[in-house]
């Protein structure tokens, strides 16, 4: 596949110029799509133990999927530690197929395939002070990326990476979300109520009103509009209108879709 070099290089630059967290979303995704990657996940920070608290990124991904990852398959995904592995980034199922996993680690694969992950593109960014993430993309595509290809996507993972440590200082970290928290959050930023999140998260009004107030706290707010926008700014959530661009390509070109 033949990228045009000027317009990657311009996409590169609108992400290192973005001004927020969302802008370097929305920059990702315009670069990759000249790879013809329509969806992506990102995880942070990267870590040999899954159980250290990831911030979990979904970009065009099904809602189920997300839901599940941040439920348990999260703690057998092999992808991000496949990249702690490797100086370069990889691809998959070709990099999975050489090396041993676990009967859960391939039972995460079958799982992803269902949701469109049956193929992808992995990297991992690393930034200042020990920082790291790790960028999944997904790969429509029946044949194998080329080594190009791969390096394309490795360099939007680090020249997005690079520009997110810029703009979220360490000082400005806040403590860890659980992923049950997010997974509130996320509800919270389409307007439902308390009540209408726990019906969908099949908990207690009351389990939802705890996770809401340890949100604020954490989040050092004290409201859900402010916990709103702090999740924009930190890159905890997607903003609405991006998930109606990615449902509107869905709507035109339903076959790259899963």
């Amino acid at each position: 596949m033949k990228i045009d070099e000027i317009e990657y290089s311009q996409r590169l630059t609108l992400i290192t110029e973005a001004a927020d967290v969302t802008a370097i979303r929305n920059g990702v995704m315009h670069a990759l799509a000249l790879f013809g990657i329509r969806a992506a996940y990102f995880l942070a920070p990267l870590t040999v133990d899954p159980r250290v608290g990831r911030i979990l990124t979904n970009i065009g991904l099904p809602r189920l999927w997300e839901r599940h990852y941040r439920a348990r398959l999260y703690l057998v995904d092999p992808l991000p530690l496949l990249a702690l592995k490797r100086p370069t980034a990889f691809s998959w199922p070709d990099a999975t197929d050489e090396i041993d996993l676990t009967e859960k680690e391939r039972h995460f694969l079958a799982i992803a395939g269902k949701f469109g992950l049956a193929r992808g593109i992995g990297a991992a960014c690393y930034g200042p002070h020990g920082r790291s993430g790790f960028l999944g993309t997904q790969w429509l595509k029946s044949r194998r990326p080329s080594r190009l290809e791969m390096q394309g996507v490795h360099m939007i993972a680090q020249v997005s990476f690079q520009r997110y440590c810029q703009l979220v200082r360490p000082t400005a970290e806040i403590q860890p979300l659980s992923n049950r928290e997010l997974e509130v959050l996320s509800w919270m930023r389409e307007g439902k109520s308390n009540s209408v999140i726990a019906q969908i998260l099949d908990i207690s009004r009351g389990s939802v009103d705890m996770y809401v107030k340890r949100i604020f706290a954490k989040l050092d707010v004290t409201d859900r509009t402010g916990a709103c926008l702090r999740g924009y700014s930190m890159g905890l959530i997607v903003s609405v209108d991006h998930e109606k661009l990615v449902a509107r390509a869905r709507a035109l070109d339903p076959a790259q879709y899963f």
